[in-house]
């Protein structure tokens, strides 16, 4: 009898394992086991609120199911019960505009939607929190629904900043550190390097100068990461890089290595990073 009671106690604790982590698995980790994975999908799901809201109409349920507001992007997760005709970005209470920068849909076996975003809010909006709006129709019916839900807004963890020490050109970088990844800027100001860059970006085969194409992170002389995000914008003195990476908790001996286009990687121009004091 003490036999078969342990049997069933384990078989009942098993039971409620399988449970639990089955539940801590959320959609953002459920969206990273398709074509549009990303390293930071499973953070999101334990970091992210759990929204929940939905809408019932034209025979079609929309639900947002988890989402995240950190600095000056929200991330969310959704998912309808047959087919949505959806906007990219998300609108938002005074009518301006998230646009999206990542993310994506797919469709399940039984016609059903799943999907995520990562939308990049105007830096001019309220920070305490913002109600956001999920735009979409049916094809039933092409007029707009929305579906609002309502986020506290989380300010990024800690700030790097650093300033490179070569002469050939000058750079400086403010990364912005929260629950989710890093990210932040280089300002690369070289009249050299944004000449090419602005060759490059109008289709043509001489650039001139080498460019530096992207900043990889490293930590105590070991590649952490390359940039995941690879965005730049080229004006008449200066190249403005867009940087992000994934999160890491240690941000000691931290640095960015640029990658020339034909030279590649070059260490002895590392950035070093450090903290960034706010007061």
């Amino acid at each position: 009898m003490f036999k078969k009671t342990m049997v069933l106690f384990l078989a009942a604790a098993l039971l409620l394992f399988t449970a639990s982590a089955a539940a801590a698995s959320g959609l953002f980790s459920e969206m990273n086991e398709t074509e549009y994975a990303d390293d930071r999908l499973p953070v999101l799901d334990d970091v992210a609120d759990t929204v929940s809201v939905s809408k019932n109409e034209d025979s079609v349920t929309v639900e947002v199911s988890q989402a995240y507001y950190e600095g000056n992007r929200v991330y969310i997760s959704y998912k309808a019960s047959g087919q949505i005709f959806e906007q990219d970005g998300l609108e938002m209470e005074d009518g301006s505009y998230a646009d999206i920068i990542a993310g994506g849909s797919v469709q399940q076996e039984d016609g059903s939607i799943i999907g995520w975003k990562e939308c990049i809010v105007p830096e001019d909006e309220p920070a305490d929190s913002q109600t956001f709006c999920l735009v979409y129709s049916t094809p039933e019916n092409k007029e707009n629904r929305t579906l609002n839900f309502t986020l506290k807004h989380h300010e990024y963890d800690h700030f790097l900043q650093g300033n490179s020490s070569v002469t050939a050109y000058q750079a400086r970088v403010i990364l912005y550190i929260g629950k989710v990844d890093i990210k932040g800027i280089v300002i690369l100001t070289s009249p050299e390097q944004a000449a090419s860059w602005l060759a490059w970006q109008e289709g043509k085969e001489e650039t001139g100068t080498d460019v530096i194409s992207c900043w990889n992170l490293y930590q105590n002389g070991e590649l952490v990461s390359y940039d995941l995000f690879g965005a730049s914008e080229a004006l008449a003195d200066d190249v403005t890089f867009s940087v992000m990476f994934p999160f890491m908790e240690d941000l000691s001996g931290l640095s960015l290595v640029p990658e020339y286009s034909e030279a590649g990687e070059k260490p002895d121009e590392a950035i070093i990073l450090e903290p960034m004091h706010q007061e």
